[in-house]
């Protein structure tokens, strides 16, 4: 699968990136922290915002990466129509020789397929067609790894958000704990009870969509797969004929 990362993925994520930027801006309230700052983990200190911020650009990575899946993982983006109208007449025509170099000069999922089975022409019908199963195998899965940083993220983020929870949490205790003559301030523990709910949010907020997205374009995945699949037997039954007549 060739795939570039196109001009909407990059402003897709652009946009994300602002948006985390901005955020206390658009946040923000007269009194004490703005919503904005308190996502960004400053009232946790350094330790806070740093896992915050991972947090916040696990997120940015993947909505941007579902922006690049939305825009390239169609059909038509994997294997252009006119890719199989073009092979499809070499193949007919019997211009085995020239339907090898186009594949050569064109390789996407379908012509590396029927390409793998025109180099196995020599050894029998068989050959071929296990050739071309071999390939197609490959080819699927390249395609389901190009859409599996989104399973990363949404499986990445919500532990990000409880381990944000949990040092949020023993930050609060630690306060507590050393309280002076222990008279224990709300603002004290605000800090860590902060970072350690607001974690939880945005590990569920990551979590959430990504998954449902993932599964979408799974089930994408496997539908473009198994088209492009039926029409590279057709040819692949062809060649496989040629192939049994020499």
């Amino acid at each position: 699968m060739n795939v570039k990362i196109t001009k909407q993925a990059f402003y897709g994520v652009l946009i994300f990136a602002v948006a985390a930027v901005l955020a206390p801006a658009l946040f923000a309230q007269e009194g004490g922290y703005s919503l904005g700052e308190k996502i960004l983990g400053i009232p946790s200190g350094a330790f806070g915002i740093l896992t915050q911020l991972i947090i916040i650009l696990t997120s940015v990575f993947m909505f941007g990466w579902i922006i690049e899946c939305f825009v390239n993982v169609r059909r038509d983006k994997i294997v252009p129509p006119e890719v199989i109208g073009a092979l499809q007449n070499y193949i007919d025509e019997g211009d085995l020789e020239g339907a090898l170099q186009y594949c050569e000069s064109a390789p996407n999922y379908l012509t590396r397929i029927v390409g793998a089975g025109l180099n196995r022409m020599q050894y029998g019908p068989e050959s071929v067609k296990d050739a071309a199963i071999a390939m197609a195998d490959a080819e699927q899965g390249k395609v389901e790894f190009h859409i599996s940083p989104i399973a990363l993220c949404a499986s990445v983020g919500p532990l990000m958000g409880l381990f944000g929870t949990v040092t949020g949490m023993v930050q609060a205790f630690e306060q507590i704990e050393n309280a002076p003559g222990g008279q224990v301030n709300p603002k004290m523990v605000a800090g860590g009870i902060s970072l350690a709910l607001l974690s939880t949010v945005c590990g569920l907020i990551i979590a959430i969509p990504g998954l449902s997205f993932f599964w979408f374009f799974k089930n994408k995945v496997q539908s473009i797969g198994t088209s492009i699949t039926l029409v590279a037997d057709d040819m692949v039954e062809t060649i496989a004929a040629y192939a049994g007549q020499q």
